[in-house]
């Protein structure tokens, strides 16, 4: 029998099997290397000003054993981004992809972002397009373009301005002064006034809230002139409260402090009098109090009264022996109150701000932050220290902003923010850069509180006019709040 050679059948097996291997390629789409095209792996990418360099990379596909030259063009009519300013990269780049790539292969180039110090940029982009040339028989794929965005990391820059100067906040009695300072949620800052006696506010005009006269009248109690402010507060309703006394005597001891509520409808009215009283905040329906034992309170801590009615007596939250409470207060969303301790304390508790956990209910005083502790930007000095503290909530934290009226300190008094969360401590701005960027002249603390804080960030600083230098105003200062 004779044999039949098979070599023909199995060499046309063989052909039609290298012939429909088509690696990269779509089954049935032909021979290797028909639909050779090259993408971008991503179309759109957001970055941070500060990210470095950002790696783009592009893929091929069918290659089909050939080189595959690739030029990434920077587009220069839909980029708001400035080359060399704010990115480093070529106007046109080639990528070639060797004739040994295989589909799926990729390829990539850098695009480094430049941190500069421009403020108001927003987020600007940076476009780039995929072209080949027509003599390669390939295509450009999808995506064909690529748009970096970079959002802009810079903070705006510090402003000074002057809300109001020593002309704008004379009354008619020509005593000008400005002290103790809240602002309501209308925007206009309340304050009084030590020299006339009586209560102002300003939003670009000097408004009387309440004559001395009137002011007088209302606390009737006290047959001496007041012309002293230890505190303030207001509440969501705009009712302002303060802690005002009569300074006639030489003792400060021998007067009560009048828990005066400046309504925003109604008539004025004392909740409460009482001797010593230092510190003032009003939180739900209850204004929170600091007394110091020294200027005749019953004990130096915490005490209480509610917001409506008259002629109540204190009640105490809780009290520690030798703390020294004289310099502001606040209370942060928690419910939490906070006060500086004075020099005038002693023990731990000396020149710390302590906190008064759980007030309505088993109040227990802790401390809270050392403001001089190493490391800290403040400067303690012996005879002045924190005078103000203010909570004020931003972008999800808290801080207290304190006013920190060291003489020691080389620029002069510093007001500073300190983060509740961490108890981290940074410096805002100081006398120096206050006085530099500010058209009046000169810098005087105005006693206590002479700070006023907002969510916004604007910190609000009164000066009053000294034998050593400055002028009656208030101070509007952005943007320096973490």
């Amino acid at each position: 029998m004779r044999i039949r050679p098979f070599f023909p059948v199995i060499l046309f097996a063989t052909i039609v099997l290298f012939a429909g291997c088509d690696s990269g390629g779509t089954p049935g789409a032909g021979t290797l290397g028909d639909s050779t095209s090259v993408a971008f792996d991503e179309s759109e990418a957001l970055v941070g000003e500060d990210a470095g360099t950002y790696t783009v990379s592009l893929s091929v596909a069918d290659a089909g054993f050939k080189e595959v030259p690739v030029s990434v063009s920077f587009n220069t009519d839909q980029s708001s981004v400035t080359r060399g300013d704010d990115i480093s990269a070529s106007s046109d780049t080639t990528i070639r992809f060797p004739r040994s790539a295989t589909s799926g292969d990729e390829r990539s180039f850098g695009i480094e972002v430049l941190d500069d110090d421009e403020f108001s940029e927003g987020t600007e982009t940076a476009v780039f397009d995929l072209s080949i040339p027509d003599s390669v028989e390939a295509a450009v794929g999808a995506p064909s373009q690529f748009s970096l965005s970079i959002e802009d990391n810079d903070e705006a820059p510090p402003s000074f301005d002057l809300l109001a100067d020593a002309q704008d906040l004379e009354p008619s009695s020509g005593n000008t002064d400005a002290h103790c300072l809240v602002q309501r949620s209308s925007g206009e800052v309340v304050f009084f006034n030590s020299s006339d006696g009586g209560i102002f506010s300003y939003d670009g005009g000097l408004n009387v809230e309440r004559t001395a006269t009137d002011l007088n009248s209302d606390i009737a109690a006290e047959s001496n002139p007041i012309d002293r402010c230890d505190g303030v507060a207001r509440d969501e309703s705009d009712n302002v409260y303060f802690l005002l006394r009569s300074d006639e005597s030489s003792s400060q001891n021998s007067h009560p402090t009048y828990v005066y509520k400046l309504a925003s409808s109604g008539s004025a009215s004392v909740l409460a009098s009482e001797q010593g009283l230092k510190g003032i905040v009003h939180s739900g329906s209850t204004v929170y109090l600091t007394g110091v034992s020294f200027r005749g309170a019953s004990g130096d801590g915490f005490y209480s009264v509610n917001d409506t009615d008259e002629s109540q007596s204190v009640s105490t939250l809780a009290t520690e022996s030798a703390l020294d409470l004289a310099y502001g207060m606040d209370i942060d969303s928690s419910g939490n109150l906070y006060a500086f301790s004075g020099g005038f304390a002693s023990g731990d508790r000396t020149r710390k701000i302590v906190r008064l956990v759980n007030p309505s209910g088993s109040a227990t005083i802790e401390e809270f932050a050392d403001p001089y502790r190493d490391g800290s930007p403040l400067v303690g000095d012996s005879g002045d220290d924190i005078a103000d503290v203010d909570v004020v909530s931003r972008d999800g934290a808290e801080f207290l902003v304190v006013y920190n009226g060291s003489f020691e300190a080389n620029n002069g008094e510093q007001w500073a923010s300190i983060q509740i969360s961490d108890q981290s401590i940074s410096l805002l701005f100081n006398r120096t850069q206050l006085v530099e960027n500010s058209p009046a002249g000169g810098f005087v603390g105005g006693f206590t509180e002479p700070v006023a804080v907002n969510d916004n960030g604007e910190i609000f600083v009164a000066s009053r006019e000294a034998f050593f230098g400055g002028e009656y105003y208030i101070a509007r200062v952005e943007n320096v709040l973490p």
